[in-house]
């Protein structure tokens, strides 16, 4: 038998503070700060991911006996990457669903609870989807699929406790994030589990994470996605609800690429979009762009690999060739419509009858503003020959942003908006950014400190 020099009865920690959790390192969990934070004069908060005492109750059988040499995962990465947890196997989206659990139980809050996520995240999940997959398929699959039903009360808890700094709604969303995790590695095990369960239910607890803790490695955060992505088989032309899952997950990538200044987890080239020529639906517009942006973000961004001057600058002008064709196709309805007296620093409001248009335009001025001028773009023409251009692209995003449009559309427009911010020169239209970015933390729960931080610092640096 294998000798262990563990202390029976002493059982292996399953929390410590977020900073140790981050950086890998053992934490003590000493109050009011660990050692280490203490040591570094660093802020200590202990991690909040799960409520252990739940989790370890909810174990059964073997997995009960061996609960003490088997650490609760605190996160989806954990979870995919825990060897003792099974990991789905490449097969078909088209499985019947798994018949091998309870229909979930429902009470007072978790009916709260997902009528708030109809009215409220499931839209901004659905922004680019006019079939509203999240909002509608996945809440029916509720009734039958624990993980689901879990899996949305958590991030809705969650995202109300950060509008209303309501501890309740907080520590409702750590106990339901807990059971969904529980729920996850059942579900992973099971051979008839569904696809269109597991996929929607890890996206929707990657962005219960991701307003959580949204400094901690991106990658951990979407990769378990990513793992049933390729293992399923998904691309951006897949059908139904696995289809509007990916395009979910290809959003929340490309927008983790565009705050690390990385390329996307998944290369664009292996999406398998599929899109006609003379599309006219406005989700479907949309989903191109974000594509065409995951492009220009990997030659942005991405390693030269010692490529000349002249390979980058054909490239980017290949890109910019894509990206005017998409301009040149859009129908009226994503040109808005503009109203009232322009705003003391310049922005004209523009009303826009399609939520996603006016987030597909924001989308489209960040992406000239990364051809022109981040990244290696930076160094392939004079500045300032393109400091007009620049400043108009920036200028387009602050007019989109600022007027009246939808709460999804707005926390699409975060990292359009961290940019636009960052090459506008006045002062005065910096500022206006940042109390928008402001108001959509504080009324959206979408977190946007880090990056009001990262333009003030900029300022002060100037």
């Amino acid at each position: 038998m294998k000798q262990t020099t563990r202390t029976k009865g002493v059982k292996r920690r399953r929390t410590g503070c977020t900073r140790c959790r981050a950086s890998h390192h053992k934490c003590d969990e000493k109050q009011p700060r660990c050692s280490r934070c203490q040591r570094l004069d660093l802020e200590c908060e202990l991690s909040d991911f799960i409520v252990p005492s739940n989790w370890c109750s909810s174990v059964q059988g073997a997995a009960a006996a061996d609960e003490e040499e088997r650490p609760n995962p605190a996160s989806t990465w954990e979870v995919f990457n825990n060897s003792i947890t099974p990991l789905p196997q490449v097969t078909s989206p088209k499985q019947p669903p798994a018949s091998h659990t309870e229909p979930p139980s429902l009470d007072g809050d978790k009916v709260a609870l997902i009528q708030e996520f109809q009215n409220g995240v499931g839209k901004w999940v659905d922004l680019f989807d006019d079939e509203q997959h999240f909002q509608r398929t996945v809440v029916k699959r509720t009734l039958e699929s624990p993980l689901l039903m879990d899996a949305i009360c958590a991030l809705t808890a969650r995202q109300v406790s950060m509008v209303n700094r309501a501890e309740l709604w907080k520590s409702a969303a750590v106990q339901y994030y807990a059971e969904s995790l529980h729920h996850l590695i059942t579900t992973l095990g099971l051979p008839a589990s569904s696809p269109e369960d597991t996929l929607s239910a890890t996206i929707l607890l990657s962005s219960y994470e991701l307003l959580v803790l949204p400094g901690l490695d991106h990658r951990r955060h979407v990769s378990g996605a990513l793992t049933l992505i390729k293992s399923y088989g998904c691309k951006a032309s897949s059908q139904g609800l696995i289809g509007a899952a990916f395009w979910v997950y290809a959003r929340q990538d490309l927008a983790m690429a565009l705050v690390h200044e990385c390329p996307t987890m998944l290369p664009p080239e292996e999406w398998g979009v599929s899109l006609a020529e003379q599309e006219t639906r406005e989700d479907r517009l949309g989903n191109k762009l974000i594509w065409l942006l995951a492009k220009i973000v990997a030659h942005t961004f991405g390693e030269t690999d010692g490529r000349s001057i002249e390979l980058l600058r054909d490239n980017r002008t290949s890109l910019m060739r894509e990206l005017d064709a998409w301009f040149e196709s859009l129908p009226v309805s994503f040109s808005g419509t503009t109203y009232g007296p322009p705003s003391p620093e310049g922005f004209v409001k523009r009303w826009f009858a399609i939520p996603s248009t006016a987030a597909a335009m924001c989308m489209y001025h960040l992406a000239y503003l990364l051809l022109l001028a981040e990244g290696c773009n930076a160094s392939l023409s004079a500045q300032g020959d393109l400091q007009s251009d620049i400043d108009n692209h920036a200028r387009s995003i602050a007019s989109v942003t600022l007027s009246p449009i939808s709460d999804g559309a707005l926390v699409q427009a975060v990292q359009p908006l961290f940019y636009a911010a960052k090459h506008i020169n006045s002062v005065g239209g910096k500022a206006k950014i940042w109390a928008l970015l402001d108001r959509i933390e504080s009324q959206l729960g979408f977190h946007t400190s880090d990056r009001i931080g990262q333009l003030q610092q900029q300022v002060k640096v100037c």
